[in-house]
């Protein structure tokens, strides 16, 4: 088993998720909340929308979001993965993975 170094992460990612209707007040707080309620991400910040689907119970949306991840690798594949297990993220592309200052 390989021992990994782990640090706080801040990466920006264009993820493309489904926001669902009904727990939300907007759409870029919907996409905030799916994005934090990813296992591993302690912020989210919306800083832009590219694309929105609707459906008849959720939104497809693509957006680019500012992420902080407290203790995690600072490997763009790993953080790619790790944004890839979301519940309702299809997709992830690292735009940015640095580590954080302290």
């Amino acid at each position: 088993m390989a021992v990994h170094a782990t640090t706080a992460v801040k990466a920006t990612a264009e993820l493309d998720l489904w926001v669902p209707r009904d727990t939300m007040a907007d759409l870029e707080s919907g996409v905030r909340t799916v994005a934090a309620d990813i296992d591993g991400v302690e912020t989210a910040e919306v800083t832009g929308v590219t694309d929105v689907t609707p459906r008849a119970t959720d939104i497809r949306v693509t957006a680019t979001v500012r992420l902080g991840l407290p203790d995690h690798e600072t490997d763009p594949e790993a953080v790619r993965e790790t944004l890839e297990d979301g519940f309702g993220v299809m997709d992830a592309s690292l735009l940015v993975v640095d580590a954080a200052e302290a």
